[in-house]
């Protein structure tokens, strides 16, 4: 996929907010309410579009096994990688048993880890490396987005430019909600919904165009 732009900013979403709800002076909407909505909006889209993806990379390390998240806000893990090499995520429940049936006492180590599991912000690794790489540890996420603290020209949404639309709807419904018009949040909160819908299948659609299928050819099987 293309790369994304990020040049909206809180500004833009109260303009055309309060030119929508009829409140351009902001007597009605203060600068706090939008700043809160614009916050929510922003995760409520994220937590339904991972479109904050990021990757980083570190020192897989010899015999070490516990590993922090990056500075950034994560918030999920999609893949880990050792020297290129996936490795498999199992839940902190799984990865005990795990190690009470193969390794009690955690003396082994490999190459690779064969499983890994986080908790708090931690990710462990079993079993342990005996090998150092340098940057031999890929970490792929999805950031959470960074809150906003004004209304400004100069403070950038963590969103792409091309989800700016479907933020405005979300504030947008707020406003409405909070003046008690709620046929019209009603209205504009189910157009935030299948907006969000709209870009989730273009998202996949893009990943399928991406990675296309290989599909079999017939003449595989004729004999």
């Amino acid at each position: 996929m293309p790369a994304e732009t990020f040049t909206s900013t809180s500004a833009d979403v109260a303009d055309r907010v309060r030119t929508t709800f009829g409140d351009t002076s902001g007597s009605q909407i203060t600068d706090a309410m939008i700043i809160r909505w614009i916050n929510d909006g922003q995760l409520e889209i994220i937590n339904n579009n991972s479109v904050l993806k990021a990757t980083k990379y570190t020192d897989y390390l010899a015999g070490q096994s516990e590993y922090t998240f990056p500075t950034d806000a994560v918030q999920y893990i999609e893949a880990i990688y050792v020297s290129g090499r996936p490795i498999k995520n199992v839940s902190p429940q799984e990865f005990r048993e795990y190690i009470l049936a193969q390794d009690p006492t955690l003396e082994a180590v490999a190459e690779f880890p064969n499983i890994w599991y986080e908790r708090a912000g931690v990710i462990t690794f079993y079993p342990k490396g005996d090998t150092t790489s340098i940057n031999g540890l890929k970490l792929e996420y999805v950031k959470s987005p960074t809150a906003i603290t004004s209304i400004s020209a100069n403070q950038l949404l963590s969103i792409p430019d091309r989800y700016l639309n479907h933020l405005v709807d979300y504030v947008l419904a707020q406003a409405l909600e909070m003046d008690e018009n709620y046929t019209a949040a009603d209205r504009i909160r189910s157009h935030f919904r299948e907006g969000l819908d709209r870009m989730t299948l273009k998202e996949n659609l893009s990943q399928i165009d991406y990675y296309p299928s290989i599909l079999p050819d017939p003449e595989d099987y004729h004999v």
